[in-house]
């Protein structure tokens, strides 16, 4: 975990530490490939955003219980590393893989099984409803739906504005919507502020998505090769995807070259993407205005501040 990304707000960098030292304790494999493609996971540098949103409206609550709440965050990462794990998996463009590669695809798919059974392990802690658990399963569908639907969007030149929101909504959108309720819901926050929580984290999570495309378009030209030669397109090579010339290059798909890619970065409109993420931190702060005033209204502030500075 990246814990200088944290630094700002202390109680939640607590919180995510303590997280993942259990799940490096509790997530244990005989098999030590699939054991070992896990650790990597925990272990690689990420922010764990998710359950840090989790953990953020969590404050809201007035009966926190630091067991149950362990367990919520600690459902939030294992599905988002599940997620991670079968994206790891090559599609059947790759021809003949050699039997290193095969095997380590096998290995990502038992990973990403064995990490959402521990993600309904963690999600019957929380000592869910009957009522809840239809929503619990609801929302991983949806997330596994978002990621189906760019499936399906890969090399589409076709893909438009609106598809490309629709998608991230469900996939992006949807998981920091879950975590934001799930944190609300379990600290026993208001039906209100639950409410409120769903829509603030989805407003984040489509904001943050469309962040991170614009970096990837407008930094280095090696990961955007990368994401293009897969067929997966940024928001801010689909603001300008009609153009002919584009087409003409993206269909060259796995023989896009450094030089392609500068090419298209040149033509791609920063204001017009920049434009995009203004109006959705715009929305996100006003939402935000709705909290109560106090620390965890304070907190997401700031949290927001770092996410998009990041």
């Amino acid at each position: 975990m990246n814990l200088t990304f944290w630094a700002a707000l202390p109680q939640v960098q607590k919180q995510l530490q303590q997280l993942q030292d259990d799940l490096l304790k509790t997530v244990d494999l005989p098999n030590q490939p699939v054991h070992i493609s896990i650790l990597k996971l925990l272990q690689s540098g990420g922010k764990f955003l998710r359950p840090g949103v989790f953990y953020l409206f969590s404050s809201l609550g007035s009966t926190p219980d630091e067991a149950r709440l362990l367990a919520g965050a600690s459902a939030q990462e294992l599905l988002h590393l599940a997620v991670q794990c079968h994206d790891q998996v090559s599609d059947d463009r790759l021809k003949g893989p050699h039997l290193g590669q095969a095997n380590r695809q096998r290995n990502a798919i038992y990973a990403g099984d064995y990490l959402l059974t521990r993600y309904f392990a963690e999600l019957l802690k929380t000592q869910p409803s009957a009522a809840d658990l239809p929503d619990d399963l609801n929302a991983m569908q949806r997330i596994l739906a978002g990621h189906l639907t760019q499936l399906q969007h890969q090399f589409d030149l076709t893909e438009t504005v609106p598809a490309y929101f629709t998608e991230i909504n469900q996939k992006t959108g949807e998981a920091f919507r879950f975590s934001a309720e799930q944190g609300a819901k379990l600290a026993g926050a208001t039906p209100e502020l639950i409410d409120l929580s769903a829509k603030i984290g989805a407003s984040i999570g489509t904001a943050y998505q469309v962040h991170q495309d614009i970096a990837l378009a407008f930094g280095q030209p090696k990961p955007l090769l990368i994401s293009l030669q897969k067929g997966q397109y940024p928001l801010p090579l689909i603001l300008i995807l009609k153009r002919p010339a584009i087409q003409q290059v993206l269909k060259k798909r796995q023989q896009l070259t450094l030089n392609d890619v500068q090419l298209i970065q040149r033509q791609l409109d920063r204001k017009a993407a920049q434009s995009q993420l203004n109006n959705l931190t715009d929305h996100i702060n006003h939402l935000l205005n709705e909290l109560p005033a106090g620390t965890a209204q304070n907190d997401l502030r700031q949290f927001i501040r770092m996410l998009f500075q990041a």
